[in-house]
Parts: C-alpha cells; structure tokens; sequence
C-alpha cells in the first residue's frame, strides 16, 4: 500500500491529524491540492511553483521559509527532522524516506 507523503517530509500516513487522532482532520496536502484542513499551504505552493516534487529537491533547500514552518507541539525540531527526511528522500527515493522516517518520527 502506497503512503501519502507531503512534500514538507510528513508521512500522512504517521500523523495524527492525517489518522483522525487530532482535531481538525486533515486529508493531506497532495489530495487536497495544497489546501489541507487548517487553511492554504505555503510549502505545497512553492513546491508547485518550482515544479518539484517535494522541498528536497530545491535548490534552496533548507530555506528560511521551510525551517520557520514546523509543528509547534514539537518545535523547531520537526524542521530539523523533516529536512533530514527530504534530503534522505532526494538520494534514496520515496520508499525509502517513508521507511526511515516511519522508524524515527
């Protein structure tokens, strides 16, 4: 079964807006075309302006805009670990990535 993985380094699948397990609900950024539950996505934008498939693949990336984008339950941190996540998913692909970041998010 295929995972839906956001362009930001989430893995929809381990999250817990994606679950259901938090509210709002969220349908994913890439099924939603940008506009999740919680309002417009700025990284699903510039992605899609850049014609890429996730941040990873910028060639900015990590750009101040992504590392001031994060979860506030977790901090900065989340930015962190999510770069580490695309830039795992540039070299490795997809699968991968969602392996490794299934394992340590």
């Amino acid at each position: 079964m295929r995972k839906e993985f956001s362009p930001c380094g989430i893995v929809c699948d381990d999250c817990g807006w994606f679950k259901g397990e938090k509210e709002p609900h969220c349908e994913g950024c890439s099924s939603k075309e940008g506009k999740p539950s919680w309002g417009e996505c700025e990284t699903y934008s510039c992605v899609e302006e850049r014609k890429i498939e996730h941040c990873g693949e910028c060639d900015v990336f990590p750009c101040v805009d992504f590392m001031d984008r994060y979860d506030p339950e977790e901090g900065k941190v989340d930015a962190v670990k999510r770069a580490g996540i695309l830039a795992y998913r540039k070299q490795h692909g997809s699968e991968e990535a969602i392996e490794l970041a299934s394992e340590v998010m």
